[in-house]
């Protein structure tokens, strides 16, 4: 059961916000001097490392060779491999600010998912209203110029995989439900292993492309690695099994500013008032889909209370 916050709770939010917020940032000056492919290789085995060694430190195991490691390739797919490559594909064509605010949708993504795909996780009418305004929103920052000239618009395109990583992410989250129960340093430290045997190959045939990567480069696919996947999935689950998933949802409302903050301050991008526009209504979509739970939980709680009380009068 979820305990109350205490204050070192907020500062792993904080931190979890700046790691992930400031993903984007890195991204774009990793992809400076290193492919798509082995920025994505590079990421992944450097968090591997991480969780390895937090596994061994606590005599965690990965699970044996087997059938067990089949869901570990879906959720590394889904969840690492796939969603990083075309985030990292994307940002060589859209700034960091528009992908840190566009992947915002992946709660909305979940919780229409999950209607489909998970028993008793349906839809609302708050969660209908919040998908459309998150929706509303996607449009709002494209724009509708955008539509134009489809063949050669790299910036529409690179919109769409910002937009197909989230999704990626909202199916592999929806599939770990499904799992049930687990040692969840287990699963992220066996799925990270099954992803860098999966982006090794591609990494490899692009590696003698590499000229001189600068430094800059180098210290942001570091950070990547060690911080924004490796420290972040550990303080991720830590607050999961803490304070647990309500009081994490507050990171969904406080990454976008910090990747536009993140762009503005240090790569010199412009946001123009649509994106701002967009953001907001992302935004508001996420807090209306879960005030709506939230009310739905409340009336849940409620209903039981009043059947116990009059279960109790009846024997009386």
């Amino acid at each position: 059961m979820p305990r109350a916050a205490h204050f070192g709770d907020w500062i792993a939010l904080l931190a979890l916000t700046l790691m992930w917020g400031t993903a984007f940032m890195f991204n774009e000056l990793a992809l400076a001097s290193f492919p798509p492919s082995v920025l994505v290789a590079a990421r992944i085995l450097i968090a591997t490392a991480v969780l390895f060694a937090f596994m061994r430190a606590n005599g965690i195991r990965l699970p044996p060779f087997g059938r067990e490691w089949i869901p570990l390739l879906v959720m590394a797919v889904l969840g690492n491999v796939l969603p990083f490559q075309l985030i990292a594909w994307a940002q060589q064509y859209i700034d960091s600010s528009m992908a840190g605010i566009l992947m915002a949708v992946m709660p909305l993504f979940v919780l229409t998912l999950a209607h489909f795909l998970l028993p008793g996780s349906k839809l609302t009418p708050f969660r209908v209203v919040g998908f459309v305004v998150g929706f509303a929103g996607v449009v709002t920052i494209i724009g509708p110029e955008a539509l134009r000239g489809l063949d050669e618009n790299t910036t529409l395109w690179g919109a769409i995989a910002v937009l197909g990583a989230a999704l990626s992410y909202s199916l592999n989250s929806i599939y770990a439900r499904r799992l049930g129960a687990t040692n969840p340093v287990q699963l992220s430290a066996g799925m990270l292993v099954a992803a860098s045997l999966l982006s090794l190959p591609g990494a490899a045939v692009d590696v003698p492309g590499i000229a001189s990567p600068s430094v800059a480069a180098m210290a942001s696919l570091a950070v990547l690695g060690l911080l924004s996947t490796g420290l972040a999935t550990l303080i991720y689950f830590r607050l999961v099994q803490g304070p647990g998933p309500t009081f994490l949802s507050f990171v969904n409302y406080l990454v976008p500013p910090c990747a536009v903050l993140m762009g503005a301050l240090f790569l010199d991008e412009t946001v123009s008032s649509s994106v701002y526009v967009g953001l907001c209504l992302i935004l508001s979509g996420i807090a209306f889909s879960e005030l709506g739970s939230r009310f739905n939980d409340l009336f849940r709680i409620r209903r039981l209370a009043a059947m116990r009380t009059r279960a109790v009068r009846s024997k009386a």
